[in-house]
């Protein structure tokens, strides 16, 4: 019985097109890459450089802004525009930027390097999903990839920081040289993707979309502009369990902090690695508004358990990551899978971007948790983050079971 999930999601991933299993591959490689690199750069930064950690801070943030911000226009562009050379535009900007910082480190050039990959992300991160949606021969297909996109994001996340650990531990800038050839490689799986695009005989050939057409099919759809607001607000209480967390157990004097920090990653890690890849199949086939009400019950569960956990039991941090894990699990593809099935034709893109807008409750939560916890302490912020939970659970709720004409089940893939 624990062997079917594992089984039909093996078929369904056999069943892709080839062009669209190998831009999945360069999707995993360029995420494992950037993962070699990032969670690493603000102690390259401090160390190497001597920048002050507020600085490293201010321009890390900036980066996220301009990346989000930007994220509508690259999916705009991409609708009216040639999509696939404005992601090779991208690949090149990254790899640039990742040559900047291997050739010439040092403050300005680290700088210049996160701004120049914010900026490339806004442009890749919207087209690379719409591309990967196009490439797919039926709705059925279509859900799977999202979830398996997800999936194959989070092995990233896994392997890539214990690769680039050895690079960081030897201060070596070869990390660089792996990142620029991983990006090329990127470029060819979307050259690839888009020839398979072209010859998709389930895509209709529409013209492009002027500019009034697609705000107005944009603003028309309350249902999406609604599926954002519930997202950004979901946003917000999940990226608690980030640093906020973090800020509380430095409030409790928590013993062994990295250890016990450590240990939470590995649990969100090896739960959405296994757990997901079992249940991928149950989920794809579970009604939107049921799965969304359950994330948000896992989601209230978590930050229930970390209100509690007065004592600092290390236990209690991680069966907290467990249950916030489930809710990412369930919900994440969801919003993916939703966007793509509300956008109308030659629109995609621009969807796509707009929904990214709701990312800016991660870039407020940091904020938002050392507000709180400071003036009130961390026990009030994660109750008020569990009984926030009801009110955003039962938007979505109601919005889905009020769309659900609009938004018809996709089938389960085979």
């Amino acid at each position: 019985m624990g062997q079917r999930p594992v089984t039909s999601t093996l078929a369904s991933l056999r069943a892709l097109p080839a062009p669209t299993r190998w831009l999945l591959m360069g999707i995993g490689l360029a995420r494992v890459a950037s993962f070699m690199i990032w969670p690493f750069i603000a102690v390259a930064m401090n160390k190497r450089f001597g920048t002050p950690i507020t600085e490293i801070g201010a321009q890390l943030a900036l980066g996220a802004v301009i990346s989000i911000a930007l994220s509508p226009l690259s999916g705009l562009l991409g609708d009216r525009f040639n999509s696939r050379n404005l992601m090779l535009f991208g690949c090149a900007l990254c790899a640039s930027c990742y040559l900047l910082m291997g050739l010439l480190p040092g403050q300005t050039s680290y700088f210049a390097a996160i701004i120049g990959m914010a900026l490339s992300q806004s442009i890749l991160e919207p087209l690379l999903r719409m591309l990967l949606s196009d490439t797919a021969v039926d709705d059925a297909q279509r859900t799977f990839l999202f979830h398996i996109r997800y999936y194959v994001v989070n092995c990233a996340a896994a392997i890539g920081p214990l690769i680039g650990l050895w690079f960081a531990n030897h201060q070596s800038d070869g990390v660089f040289c792996v990142a620029v050839c991983v990006y090329a490689l990127l470029t060819l799986t979307i050259i690839n993707a888009d020839r398979a695009r072209l010859r998709n005989p389930h895509l209709t050939k529409t013209t492009s979309p002027a500019l009034r057409e697609i705000l107005r099919a944009i603003l028309g759809s309350k249902l999406f502009l609604s599926i954002i607001v519930a997202n950004f607000f979901l946003v917000l209480v999940y990226a608690q369990i980030d640093e906020p967390l973090t800020f509380y157990l430095l409030q409790l004097s928590v013993d062994d902090i990295n250890h016990i920090i450590a240990m939470m990653s590995f649990t969100n890690a090896a739960v959405v690695l296994v757990v997901h890849l079992l249940l991928m199949n149950w989920l794809i086939t579970l009604a939107d508004k049921t799965a969304y009400l359950m994330a948000l019950g896992c989601l209230m569960v978590a930050h229930a358990l970390i209100a509690l956990n007065t004592g600092a039991w290390w236990a209690g941090w991680l069966f907290a990551v467990v249950f916030a894990t489930f809710a990412e699990i369930i919900v994440m593809p969801l919003f993916g899978t939703l966007i793509d099935r509300l956008a109308p034709r030659g629109m995609r893109g621009s969807f796509i971007g707009i929904s990214m807008l709701a990312g800016l409750g991660t870039a407020l939560a940091p904020l938002l948790g050392a507000v709180v916890i400071a003036h009130f302490g961390g026990a009030v912020l994660f109750w008020g983050l569990a009984l926030a939970c009801i009110p955003i659970g039962l938007l979505g709720y109601r919005v889905l079971r009020a769309s659900q004409p609009e938004l018809a089940p996709a089938p389960s893939p085979v």
